[in-house]
């Protein structure tokens, strides 16, 4: 089994993923999307511009993560992908923690947050595992009412330099 990173998927390997999301990721994606769509997240995915990128089993898409600007000094973190995540869990894990938060901080970052559904327990889990601090519980932040919790990195807790892309695991 080979698992690598693509920088920048193209719109087909985005649209399989949200094709075919979690039940959990589904969920929480789409409490805070104006559609439950996956083509139009798939379009969210592609405006957000080039700090993105798929992670493949064998040549198949199963996650993507990426982080989207806010505005001057803040960027929102996400991730989504398919039942086959337990796959690229450790390759998802070292990214971020060795280049993809230490990239956004030294490209004058402040603060990262990735909002995270409450009840999506293992998507809690797994940023906090990514050094993400637990921040405000946010009631009746989701669409429907959903109660969601904002995880942040923030630059002085952060100043570790990027390393590369990582290569195949195989």
């Amino acid at each position: 089994m080979t698992v690598y990173l693509k920088a920048e998927p193209g719109r087909d390997d985005v649209l399989y993923v949200a094709q075919n999301m979690r039940a959990a990721d589904r969920e929480e994606i789409y409490a805070t999307q104006w559609t439950d769509t996956p083509g139009e997240l798939t379009e969210n995915v592609m405006r957000a511009g080039a700090f993105r990128w798929g992670v493949y089993v064998d040549g198949l898409p199963i996650a993507m993560i990426g982080a989207t600007p806010r505005w001057p000094g803040v960027w929102q973190a996400w991730a989504f992908g398919t039942r086959d995540w337990k796959h690229v869990a450790f390759t998802l894990t070292r990214h971020v923690r060795r280049f993809m938060v230490p990239a956004l901080m030294n490209s004058g970052a402040l603060r990262v947050d990735a909002y995270a559904l409450a009840s999506h327990t293992s998507s809690n889990k797994w940023l906090r595992s990514l050094g993400a601090t637990p921040g405000k519980t946010l009631d009746n932040w989701g669409k429907n009412g959903e109660t969601f919790v904002c995880f942040s990195w923030l630059r002085q807790d952060n100043a570790a330099p990027a390393t590369a892309v990582d290569q195949p695991e195989g």
